[in-house]
């Protein structure tokens, strides 16, 4: 399970850096990562099914702050880089990021609250995606409203195991 995990991470971290420092020239390769991180998945039917619906809550969401002018990219609403990262995020859900799923949802909410916002922070520092300015201002709503999204996307997430694991015993 370390080792998936670690595999997971790398895969990750791979494509988050191949999205800020590419952009679109790396969306062959980021979605290559992709499929590869499917493919090695435990739990495929639910990635598979969690990649479907997370992504629309999360692009939904996504579109919105951009909307609220809380993001901005060069191409809008967004490229499709962004798109593909977040796949790759969605992907970490019930590996890298499975902790998050056995916090408290409060506890969850508060850690996403504060480590999600460096992400987009950075990426604007690779000025590939603008954010809201005060600095403070888009951390403390940003990352408050990107934390309750996300709980949701685990809530849902929690919801397609429970669906396959009585799937899987009304089998037997």
């Amino acid at each position: 399970m370390i080792l998936h995990s670690v595999i997971n991470f790398a895969l990750f971290q791979g494509v988050w850096f191949m999205a800020l420092l590419l952009e679109d020239s790396a969306n062959l390769a980021i979605a290559a990562v992709i499929v590869l991180m499917l493919l090695l998945s435990k739990q495929r039917k639910q990635d598979s099914l969690l990649l479907l619906l997370g992504l629309s809550i999360a692009l939904g969401f996504e579109y919105l702050m951009v909307q609220l002018n809380f993001l901005g990219f060069k191409s809008n609403p967004y490229p499709i880089w962004f798109v593909l990262l977040w796949s790759a995020l969605l992907l970490t859900v019930n590996t890298l990021m499975q902790f998050l799923t056995r916090l408290p949802w409060y506890l969850s909410v508060v850690v996403c609250a504060m480590f999600a916002p460096a992400s987009y922070w950075a990426g604007a520092r690779f000025e590939v995606i603008t954010i809201a300015q005060p600095l403070w201002l888009f951390w403390l709503v940003y990352g408050l409203s990107w934390a309750l999204m996300f709980n949701c996307i685990i809530f849902v997430n929690k919801k397609i195991a429970t669906y396959f694991l009585l799937g899987d015993q009304s089998k037997q």
